[in-house]
């Protein structure tokens, strides 16, 4: 980690303090509304700013370990409370995961691939419920295994920080939802087909190439969030 060097004068002695940068555009836990659980309006995800920050199963730093992150990992946030001397806040990894207590110094508020902090819920699933979509186009989808890919239509509603739902149709009116996060693919909508967590993404040549239990989606970034 590199240090910046702040210099004080005290009584004509020269103090080095050696102070970590803040990442560019990121907000500190400190702020109280950062503390809250998304569902009350708090940042909807944290990046972590050291390497080897510790969770634990519960608030405390006698709790058992659950593991380790490195730098930069990016964790939802459960919000935060504190505890006699520390605020610590519960997370969990933002891709899926086992739920923890990380300390809130080790967390600064994420900024998505968009360049947002995104705060409160990501709307885009409510917004794809109501047909209230961003953008309109197609995809390349294959419903069983063993299809050829053929074209299908397919909208989006957007949210901030690099969150969307794409509703990809397929010929025999069959509808699926695929839900975006901090501009990856996460997961989809339950259906017969199965639950939407049994899946494969890659992302290529500004393509989301995806496999969601046997079913195939080529999904243009560009489609997802308006950008190549």
């Amino acid at each position: 980690m590199s240090l910046s060097k702040h210099v004080v004068y005290v009584s004509a002695v020269v103090v080095l303090i050696l102070v970590p940068p803040m990442q560019a555009g990121a907000q500190p836990v400190a702020d109280d509304i950062l503390q809250l659980p998304p569902a009350d309006g708090g940042v909807r995800r944290w990046s972590v700013t050291n390497d080897d920050t510790p969770m634990f199963a519960s608030p405390s730093a006698d709790a058992s370990l659950i593991g380790n992150f490195p730098q930069h990992t990016v964790l939802s946030n459960l919000g935060c409370s504190k505890d006699i001397d520390t605020l610590w806040c519960k997370v969990r990894p933002f891709r899926g995961g086992a739920a923890g207590f990380v300390p809130a110094q080790y967390l600064l508020a994420a900024t998505g691939p968009d360049g947002t902090v995104p705060m409160g819920l990501d709307d885009s699933k409510a917004r794809a419920r109501k047909r209230d979509f961003d953008a309109k186009g197609s995809v390349f989808c294959a419903q069983n295994k063993g299809d050829a890919l053929a074209t299908c239509p397919a909208s989006v509603a957007r949210s901030t920080g690099g969150d969307a739902t794409v509703v990809v149709t397929f010929a025999n009116g069959f509808a699926r939802q695929l839900y975006f996060a901090n501009g990856e693919f996460i997961r989809a909508s339950a259906t017969m087909s199965g639950v939407g967590k049994d899946t494969d993404w890659a992302f290529q040549n500004g393509m989301h190439i995806l496999r969601v239990d046997d079913q195939r989606y080529d999904v243009p970034n560009i489609l997802v969030f308006g950008t190549e």
